[in-house]
């Protein structure tokens, strides 16, 4: 292994707790010598056979790992806006939007918004394809079922409304990258956190694409898996992930001006995202 993969370091800027984590596997994590950082997103809206960390464990770990694990809370998009105020003050950085009711940006959800942004909260939502669960395993029947409440170019709307107030798109938002792509390109507070099905010829021919104000797309994605922490093997899942898209800014970006931004799409984004919440 060269000198270039063996001593770089990457931020997973999007992940999940397993609700019969193991410490043990959360240690190896925090040892890891090129894992900075993870950002642990709770999840309430699915049975509890799924195996998701809500909330309550989500910041428990944090908590534990102060530095390290970045909480963001589950918005549950049957309460108001008071959610934020109480998720704030537990010590969430962040929170985590998923299977609305309504479509994302319907102005029944502004006041969340709106609190989310005065309280300097940022908000990363799940945009495009999701996981197939039936309507059973939701905790909430009218939650939604499939993708089409959760379209990226819905955030425009939110970002246009609360300037103040930094997103994140959740995915590359398949099978809408063309609305990921206009989302990047006009809305300062719009960035794209990158994981799950990722289409990278879209990645190839578009990050060295710039935004209206002339930053380059690169500096607006970073990298994340959408894994669980806590389980035995993930953590090599994780890093063999990270070492992929280090291998393939070199190799596939080798004669592309992006090629030469693997460090910011793995580390130095998030780094710069949250610093100024944590």
């Amino acid at each position: 292994m060269n000198n270039k993969m063996r001593n770089f370091k990457f931020i997973d800027s999007h992940a999940h707790l397993h609700a019969d984590y193991d410490s043990r596997e959360l240690d190896k994590a925090v040892e890891s010598s090129c894992l900075s950082q993870a950002w642990l997103l709770a999840i309430e809206c699915y049975d509890a056979s799924y195996g998701f960390a809500g909330n309550k464990q989500v910041l428990e770990v944090a908590k534990r790992y102060k530095g390290f694990f970045i909480p963001f809370g589950f918005i549950d998009f049957t309460q108001g806006a008071e959610q934020v105020d109480r998720l704030k003050d537990a010590g969430f950085v962040g929170l985590k939007a998923i299977r609305p009711l309504e479509n994302y940006d319907s102005l029944k959800y502004f006041p969340i918004y709106e609190r989310a942004q005065e309280l300097k909260m940022p908000i990363l939502f799940h945009v495009g394809i999701i996981s197939r669960k039936p309507q059973k395993d939701l905790t909430n029947p009218n939650f939604s079922t499939g993708p089409t409440r959760m379209r990226p170019s819905m955030l425009d709307n939110i970002a246009a409304a609360f300037p103040d107030l930094k997103l994140l798109q959740g995915h590359m938002g398949i099978p809408w990258c063309n609305e990921l792509f206009e989302s990047l390109w006009y809305y300062p507070n719009i960035n794209a956190s990158v994981s799950g099905l990722v289409d990278y010829k879209w990645l190839m021919e578009n990050l060295d694409r710039s935004t209206e104000t002339g930053v380059p797309f690169v500096k607006k994605m970073m990298f994340a898996v959408d894994s669980r922490y806590g389980v035995k093997g993930n953590l090599e899942f994780i890093e063999d992930n990270a070492r992929f898209l280090k291998m393939f800014f070199q190799n596939a970006g080798m004669t592309y001006r992006w090629g030469q931004h693997a460090d910011d799409y793995l580390f130095n984004n998030a780094h710069n995202f949250i610093k100024e919440f944590i």
